[in-house]
């Protein structure tokens, strides 16, 4: 008994001992902490507190803000001297056109949503170029054209396709403001420019640009290098000319083979627009019109009689009739298309106006069949 009561007492006097060592330990880092916040505290009197926030206000911030101008000046200075031959629009009354656009200038996409054709007058005459000379237009790219403007590949084109080099100089067409400098998905790096003429013109495809939003141009100048990039199949100029955020065909204004303009004076109207030429829907018509608008303002006949219209329907009828010749040799000269659901061989032969038997042997089809989603080559 006595023993147990020896224990009880030793593990009192420990019990006793740890509690006293943990509130010791506490009131040291207690006054510690105290003595810290004492050392931070702000001694200064009133009146020396009010003297030195006068001095920081009046002296060092002042200092810092004239600094800082400086900086800004500087940086102004050395911008200026190492791009002084770029002309930069200022202010929006510097827009070219601005009274048919109603003032919209956008530097991010090619069209606007608040602008329809119903704003065009039944007929607009534009001068593309000065009175006096040739000095306003420049050809974009002395090079061949490989693809039209219409429908292609089951999907709209809507400007032409000029062949070139990558690296190439690509040219303003006319005089102008650039309004879309960027890389813009399927045009890839695209430029776009708005000219004083009320066209806008469009170069796609481009290893590089040359030019920003804002900059003026001159015919001639270059505005970027040629390339392949967003949707292209190999290096070329995509060239388009755009009316009130429209698209016409450029073969109205521009001559591809010679690389001149077809004519100084054009009169547009609603029927220019679309991605089917005059000369396309011409050709469609079943039964002859004389209102079928041919060539309209560029060999200075507005109409065709009925005779020449049956015969461009007749030799449309018979060029449908012939079977396109595969060309294993030139492989720029190839298509490729994908497979939808309900193709077949037949209707894709239909399409493409090419015989069955090609279709198999370009393709090394041996059971007969084709899958969805599977790539065939249709030229």
């Amino acid at each position: 008994m006595k023993k147990a009561k020896n224990i009880i007492n030793t593990y009192n006097k420990v019990k006793r001992i740890f509690l006293f060592s943990f509130l010791f330990v506490l009131f040291c880092l207690f006054s510690a902490n105290i003595s810290a916040q004492n050392t931070n505290e702000d001694t200064r009197s009133k009146n020396r507190r009010f003297a030195d926030s006068m001095y920081y206000e009046h002296t060092v911030k002042k200092q810092e803000k004239e600094k800082h101008k400086t900086d800004t000046t500087a940086l102004k200075k050395l911008s200026i001297k190492t791009d002084t031959t770029k002309q930069v629009l200022k202010e929006k009354s510097e827009i070219p056109s601005s009274c048919l656009y109603q003032q919209t200038w956008i530097t991010d996409k090619v069209k606007a949503g608040n602008i329809s054709l119903r704003d065009l007058p039944d007929e607009l005459t534009i001068r593309l170029c000065g009175k006096d000379g040739e000095d306003d237009f420049c050809f974009p790219y002395k090079g061949v054209r490989t693809s039209p403007y219409g429908w292609r590949w089951g999907r709209a084109h809507t400007g032409v396709d000029i062949a070139l080099n990558t690296g190439d100089n690509i040219y303003a067409a006319f005089d102008g403001v650039v309004r879309v400098a960027k890389y813009n998905g399927g045009y890839g790096n695209m430029v776009l420019i708005r000219h004083y003429n009320n066209f806008e013109t469009l170069y796609g495809h481009m290893s590089a640009l040359k030019v920003k939003p804002g900059q003026k141009v001159k015919a001639g100048d270059v505005i970027g290098l040629g390339g392949s990039t967003g949707r292209s199949t190999g290096p070329h100029l995509h060239f388009e000319i755009r009316l009130l955020y429209a698209c016409i065909d450029p073969e109205w204004i521009v001559d591809l083979k010679n690389h001149r303009l077809k004519t100084k004076i054009i009169k547009i109207d609603k029927s220019f627009f679309g991605v089917a030429a005059s000369e396309t829907i011409a050709e469609n018509r079943t039964r002859p019109t004389k209102l079928s608008k041919v060539n309209r303002c560029m060999k200075g006949t507005h109409y065709v009689s009925s005779s020449e219209l049956a015969s461009l329907i007749a030799k449309r009828e018979k060029k449908l009739s012939e079977f396109v010749k595969i060309n294993n040799e030139d492989k720029e000269t190839w298509r490729y298309y994908k497979v939808k659901k309900e193709d077949t061989i037949e209707t894709i032969c239909k399409r493409y106006r090419i015989r069955k038997e090609d279709f198999i042997a370009i393709n090394n089809i041996k059971d007969g069949t084709i899958k969805e989603k599977q790539k065939v080559r249709v030229r």
